[in-house]
């Protein structure tokens, strides 16, 4: 249907040849107001043919935007389409069934016991149980939530115990491919006694076996055969130690291209990160110029909330520790950082050798290194870091509701339906046993009835406990009342009275894409990195163009390129389970995320509005 059927100053108009011209003739209050009245009236014309997108479009731009006289002017010229006839209605009364089969939606609030209100109490009490049908497609089994706080079991005083406590600190290593950052946690781990003399001899005398001789302290973080013979590291792993003035939870994150989701996983669990490089000759420029593995994972970091850095200056004794290849690699990676978001007050920069020990712990520098630099070691630094981290932290471990990131579901040897262990990181606030927490998107809501906290957790009997956790502690859980079944790695715990924890499907980011291949579309699909999970989701509308103040600049965007901000409405797909979400003015890490396509991470953002 030509516009010429609507108007009859149709000469004055351009002919537009598709949906995209006729919006970008639009100006800015003009395309708006088409995007407010266009999906009513195409919702309302879904029984009549003989359209497309352009003409309506172009019928409401003649009605001056006026949907009433537009559907009016449009039904009259528009035929109906044919409805099929009814089948005839059978003997036994199956049609009738069908009937209310289909009138049953599915958005339909659950019943306020959490089950299907045509459920008898036992079917209920089965279904609580597991012992019910497993539907596959349903998309959470949600429980009873209470908002009643309980009190804790022997309250203690959270302020007087921040004081008391020694500060914690996570941190996460990153850096290039082979930039050593498995050795220099092996190492510092041997350093401070946490491996002993025979311990490291084993790993030599395995090393050597497979002739890789060299690699027996990376062996200490990485332990899987996957690992060992391919000499990179692949999965996350942790590990606790503690000093004199600090505890301290290592996250070792893969280097190579193939395992960054795992590595985004890591940075979500830490609260710095280290980033370590290789300064042999030619080197740090492959990791760094040529496509590397460098500057993805400080834009990730840097993406994802973090914002101390130390740069582990590492393998200083393959160039005879020059203060030259020091100050030029540091020229080199500086603004780039300042660039991405880091400030230049939060980077520590530490000559080190992660092999030989020196700059690392125990070993001091020369007193050539010492003619140039006089800072403080890694583990010193680290130390220094903590006690930033810590003080940061004091007032929100006080004053902000309890919010956890579950990590890991662990399997209990009695199987209990009303017991749980969960072991993840405190994100927010504090917990006592004896409180009580909900957790999403289930919402079912738990009585915690202890606390385990160290390198050994779980199930373990070498394992510790404390009568409460802070904000950046990693501990373990034990739930009574509990329903493990419907408990997820990815999941959010938070206070009965916390009201922001959504589950949705849709949400609005504000957005920031990087270097891309192709621009994003609408429809676009991707992967969803969120905390340790990860969805994909495409791109359902792309809402304006923003500055870096988040003031809009545009909003007819009909893609983005590289390079620039905008607000998007995204849209999860394949969704079986929803996921739980806060915004990030509700949580500054926890409402961030990232987004990676065809192997490459292509934009970052935070999540700015969740739909309802």
């Amino acid at each position: 249907m030509a516009y010429s059927d609507y108007s009859d100053g149709a000469d004055d108009m351009p002919d537009f040849h598709d949906e995209g011209e006729f919006d970008d003739f639009l100006n800015d209050d003009e395309y708006e107001l088409m995007n407010q009245v266009f999906p009513s009236l195409k919702e309302q014309l879904q029984d009549y043919q003989g359209w497309d997108n352009l003409s309506l479009k172009l019928a409401l731009f003649d009605n001056g935007f006026d949907l009433e006289s537009t559907l009016a002017e449009l039904k009259i010229t528009l035929k109906k389409k044919k409805t099929p006839k009814k089948t005839v209605a059978a003997v036994n009364g199956t049609d009738s069934v069908v009937q209310k089969l289909s009138d049953v939606s599915i958005s339909k609030p659950i019943a306020s016991n959490g089950l299907p209100d045509w459920l008898d109490e036992d079917e209920i009490e089965n279904e609580r149980n597991g012992n019910g049908s497993d539907d596959e497609e349903r998309a959470v089994q949600r429980y009873y939530k209470t908002t009643v706080p309980t009190r804790p079991k022997k309250s203690q005083d959270v302020s007087a115990y921040i004081k008391s406590a020694l500060p914690h600190l996570s941190f996460v290593v990153l850096g290039h491919v082979d930039a050593g950052k498995s050795t220099l946690m092996g190492r510092l781990l041997y350093d401070l006694k946490i491996v002993n003399q025979s311990q490291l001899r084993k790993l030599q005398r395995e090393s050597e076996t497979m002739g890789k001789s060299s690699f027996k302290f990376a062996w200490i973080m990485d332990q899987t055969s996957e690992e060992r013979e391919r000499g990179v590291t692949v999965s996350i792993c942790t590990s606790h130690f503690s000093t004199e003035r600090a505890n301290f939870t290592i996250v070792d994150a893969p280097g190579h291209r193939d395992f960054v989701p795992n590595a985004i996983m890591g940075i979500s669990q830490a609260d710095m990160a280290i980033l370590c490089v290789d300064c042999s000759i030619n080197a740090f420029e492959s990791g760094f110029d040529l496509d590397g593995q460098t500057k993805e994972h400080m834009l990730l970091a840097s993406s994802l909330g973090i914002h101390n850095l130390i740069i582990a200056m590492n393998k200083m004794d393959n160039v005879n520790w020059s203060q030259q290849r020091f100050e030029e690699i540091k020229s080199k990676l500086l603004p780039y950082l300042i660039d991405i978001g880091f400030c230049k007050d939060n980077i520590c920069w530490v000559p080190i050798s992660g092999f030989s020990g020196e700059g690392v712990h125990k070993i001091g520098y020369t007193d050539d290194v010492e003619k140039w630099y006089n800072g403080p070691n890694l583990m010193s630094t680290l130390e220094n870091a903590a006690l930033k981290v810590s003080k940061e932290n004091e007032i929100t471990s006080k004053e902000d509701p309890f919010l956890f990131s579950v990590l890991e579901i662990i399997p209990l040897k009695k199987t209990n339906s009303e017991l749980a262990l969960i072991s993840g990181k405190l994100e927010s606030g504090s917990i006592q046993p004896g409180e009580s927490l909900t957790i999403y998107p289930s919402e079912q809501s738990c009585i915690v009835d202890k606390i385990q906290v160290g390198s050994q957790q779980g199930q373990s009997t070498n394992h510790e406990e404390t009568g409460v956790a802070i904000k950046g502690d990693f501990v373990t859980l034990k739930l009574r009342k509990a329903y493990p079944e419907d408990i997820q790695n990815g999941d959010l715990a938070a206070s009965v009275d916390y009201p922001s924890v959504h589950s949705a499907q849709c949400f609005v980011l504000e957005l920031t894409t990087f270097e891309m291949n192709r621009p994003l579309l609408p429809g676009s699909p991707f992967i969803l990195f969120i905390g340790i999970k990860e969805q994909p989701a495409r791109i359902k509308k792309l809402i304006s163009l923003i500055d870096k103040s988040s003031n809009v600049l545009k909003k007819k965007v009909r893609h983005l390129g590289s390079k620039q901000r905008a607000f998007v409405e995204i849209e999860l797909i394949e969704v079986k389970r929803w996921i739980p979400l806060l915004t990030a003015s509700e949580n500054d890490r926890l409402g961030r995320v990232v987004l990676r396509k065809d192997g490459r991470t292509i934009a970052a953002g935070k999540i700015s509005e969740i739909s309802q």
